[in-house]
């Protein structure tokens, strides 16, 4: 009888064969850096195109260390806090329990867009989706092992 645990018929050279290691290193690198890319193009477009929080953050930044704990009291801080908050509800961020708005926003991968960059990166190497998504999990699961 056929053994259970076994992959393939009984012949020489029958069954899966073994994917090299550094294969699904390069495949799982290669949709992080996608993923990354990804990630940094929503960010930018978050702070730049949809809000002027970028403007916000380099007119604090603009101040001068020393001057900051003057600022924190000052109708201007006060101003801007305010505007900060309301671009933050505009984006949909949620409040802390005091009403505010968290000054960390929170950036999702948006629904289905890791489909597209399994297609690329498997064009990219001549592998199916579905190897791609296989790989992926494999290098996942080798990173959380390594850390």
């Amino acid at each position: 009888m056929n053994d259970k645990k076994a992959h393939g018929g009984k012949r020489k050279g029958a069954g899966r064969k073994p994917v090299d290691f550094n294969l699904i290193l390069k495949v799982g690198q290669a949709c992080s850096e996608l993923e990354r890319k990804e990630y940094e193009a929503q960010k930018y477009a978050l702070l730049n195109d949809e809000t002027n929080l970028q403007e916000f953050f380099d007119d604090i930044n603009s101040i001068p260390v020393a001057e900051r704990k003057d600022f924190i009291g000052s109708d201007y801080h006060m101003e801007h806090s305010e505007s900060v908050n309301d671009e933050l509800k505009t984006l949909g961020q949620r409040a802390d329990v005091h009403g505010n708005s968290p000054r960390l926003i929170h950036i999702r991968r948006p629904y289905g867009s890791v489909i597209p960059i399994r297609r690329e990166v498997a064009d990219a190497f001549g592998l199916s989706e579905m190897q791609v998504k296989n790989y992926l999990q494999k290098y996942r699961e080798f990173l959380k092992n390594h850390d």
